[in-house]
């Protein structure tokens, strides 16, 4: 009932300015698609364990096969110390009480058509808890793989992480080039006092795919989030990150790398609500652009009234790499409060000509100069990531792209 009465979202609203749904025909899709369900790893099928990747050590593993949980595995001495790593329908089978207040509470339903739908269908999704105290030394992962033409998964993560805990967590979301396929995912994400999370979003979906996906957190009182999205596939991909500094003492720190070529339309939009007084925040987005591709990023900086001795920064740079490729990148600042530090930047433009020009005449090919300019231009963001597997993956996939042709 309510996505019925609920709007597409319109181009006369500034924050759907540049990305145009109303030709997404929803009663094209099916709201589920079974999967292969295994033991263990080795029993799933071959295409989807390679779209894990390499990974390194891990603590646990979760693989969502279209709608369906395929496996899932938790390390013993964690699952010993209370930590909770399950497929969210068991979860809320097993462990109601620790997701009734949570689950949908930070992104609710009511917010837009599309979350009002992904409440309505959503299947399979991943539980993280971390009890109070507890770290996790390896990083816990997730992988959404589709394969069914025309599906639309809903996948759902929601993080706890209690007071003084630490947990690192990677989501990835891969499927093969199809004709018609929508992803609507959503992550929650509770940072309990003086707790650390680090949180990794990979979107390497195939051609064919629309992903809209909405990643919320709130932190308590001296709690970390670090928080990385990727955007390198689909056709279609719009990313809202959004970070609640609630009480004293939190930091929130927001980077994104995109990469875009053929006709891709990528849409990034962040969020720094500053709610409570001395909290820091940082956003740093970069993105490459080929093709006839576009690229939108809209940041916000919220300060309210009684956050004061607040420091917020925004960054965002592109690089455009071609003739008829477009970015727009729209930095906002709303300070309500009189104490603060923040600031915004924005860029967007081609190679330099004279940097170009001066490493082709030390006798670099000019393809060569312009790949090790963009590799550059990516680093800022790769050297702040220290995951070596995530880092590693991205200098592969940005290679990738810039050795393909639109």
């Amino acid at each position: 009932e309510l996505f019925r009465a609920l709007p597409i979202p319109s181009q006369e609203t500034e924050e759907w300015r540049y990305t145009d749904l109303s030709g997404l025909d929803l009663d094209g899709f099916a709201p589920f698609g079974s999967g292969h369900v295994a033991d263990n790893l080795d029993g799933v099928a071959g295409e989807v364990q390679e779209a894990v990747g390499e990974v390194g050590e891990r603590a646990g593993l979760l693989v969502q096969h279209n709608s369906e949980t395929a496996t899932v595995h938790l390390s013993p001495e964690d699952a010993d110390r209370g930590v909770i790593f399950l497929g969210l329908d068991r979860a809320l089978a097993e462990h109601a009480d620790l997701l009734e207040k949570r689950l949908h509470r930070l992104v609710p339903a009511e917010r837009t058509k599309f979350l009002a739908l992904h409440a309505a269908f959503r299947t399979g999704g991943v539980f993280v808890f971390v009890p109070a105290g507890v770290r996790v030394e390896l990083p816990l992962q997730s992988l959404t793989y589709v394969d069914s033409e025309g599906l639309a998964v809903f996948p759902h993560t929601l993080i706890v992480a209690e007071q003084g805990a630490e947990v690192t967590f990677i989501e990835r979301f891969v499927s093969r080039p199809l004709e018609r396929a929508l992803s609507d995912a959503v992550t929650e994400v509770f940072v309990g006092p003086g707790a650390r999370v680090r949180y990794v979003s990979l979107q390497d979906w195939g051609e064919g795919m629309t992903h809209l996906s909405v990643q919320r957190a709130v932190l308590d009182r001296d709690a970390e989030l670090r928080s990385l999205a990727v955007a390198f596939g689909g056709s279609l991909s719009r990313t809202e990150v959004e970070s609640v500094l609630s009480a004293p003492g939190g930091h929130s720190e927001m980077l994104g790398v995109y990469f875009t070529d053929g006709s891709q339309h990528f849409d990034h939009r962040s969020l720094q609500d500053h709610v409570a007084p001395h909290c820091g925040s940082e956003v740093l987005y970069k993105g490459a652009l080929k093709g006839r591709s576009r690229a939108v990023y809209s940041g916000w900086v919220h300060v309210r009234k009684d956050a004061q001795k607040t420091n917020a920064f925004q960054t965002n740079r592109n690089i455009v790499l071609s003739d008829e490729a477009k970015a727009d990148s729209i930095p906002n600042l709303e300070i309500e409060a009189n104490d603060v530090r923040c600031g915004h930047a924005a860029s967007v433009g081609p190679v330099d000509e004279d940097v170009l020009f001066y490493m082709q005449s030390r006798g670099i090919p000019a393809d060569e100069a312009e790949r090790l300019i963009v590799t550059g231009f990516f680093q800022e963001v790769l050297d702040r990531v220290p995951l070596r597997e995530v880092r590693e993956s991205l200098e592969q996939a940005i290679e990738e792209e810039l050795e393909r042709s639109d």
